[in-house]
């Protein structure tokens, strides 16, 4: 089994947020970055 894995940076707002929540809802191994972490 391969899995898919993302690394994704900008996920406090916008595109980067909405896609790391689509690619987590499809079961997609997300990790995110942001400069603003409390925003994750």
């Amino acid at each position: 089994m391969t899995r898919k894995i993302a690394l994704i940076t900008g996920c406090s707002s916008g595109i980067g947020r909405e896609l790391a929540r689509q690619l987590a809802a499809q079961g997609w191994c997300v990790y995110a970055g942001a400069r603003r972490p409390e925003t994750l």
